[in-house]
């Protein structure tokens, strides 16, 4: 064999190699670039989506989870006539709760689902001044009274003003609709 015929084989070989090492390079780059988007990505939906949203945004104005209270109740009344059936609630509970101690049942707090409603609620208590949620109820059927209740998170003794959230559910156990109502939480030790 020739020496011409030698280099030219080792020059072939040589550029074969250098453009194996550069589509490995472009192929790095690529997956590189690739990784980089998908944590992107990640970031965005685990955590950027799960920021909380401002309280006034989860819970609009518009007859949906407004605080009943006795300045606006003709107003949120006049609202609810012209919402359907599945989304009006009549409230009937005691408005003033007292305890023991935060894990004692309270005798006096009481909330009624009247047979005249036309869904299954639950409940949940929040602490007005921290929005700390200390109570979520089992679901309450039509026509029932749920008594007994003990909050779930433990509270200093003193009086406090709190949230009642009723959540209307559909068959599915799916949220319609809430209303809230003021409360106060009088735990004694």
């Amino acid at each position: 064999m020739s020496k011409i015929r030698i280099n030219r084989e080792r020059s072939e070989k040589i550029r074969s190699a250098e453009k194996k090492k550069q589509n490995i390079k472009i192929s790095y780059v690529i997956l590189g670039v690739f990784v980089l988007v998908l944590i992107g990505v990640l970031v965005y939906f685990l955590w950027l989506r799960n920021e909380p949203q401002p309280e006034n945004e989860r819970r609009p104005m518009s007859g949906r989870g407004v605080l009943l209270t006795t300045e606006n109740i003709n107003e949120v009344r006049d609202q609810m006539d012209g919402m359907g059936p599945d989304s009006q609630y009549t409230v009937s509970m005691t408005t003033g709760w007292i305890f023991e101690n935060a894990q004692t049942p309270s005798h006096t707090a009481s909330v009624d689902n009247l047979a005249t409603n036309s869904r299954t609620v639950f409940i949940e208590v929040t602490l007005r001044e921290t929005g700390e949620l200390v109570y979520i109820s089992p679901y309450i059927p039509l026509g029932e009274t749920l008594e007994g209740i003990a909050l779930d998170e433990d509270i200093s003794a003193g009086e406090h003003e709190a949230i009642v959230t009723f959540y209307l559910v559909d068959d599915d156990f799916e949220i319609i609709t809430d209303v809230s109502v003021s409360v106060t939480l009088i735990i004694n030790e």
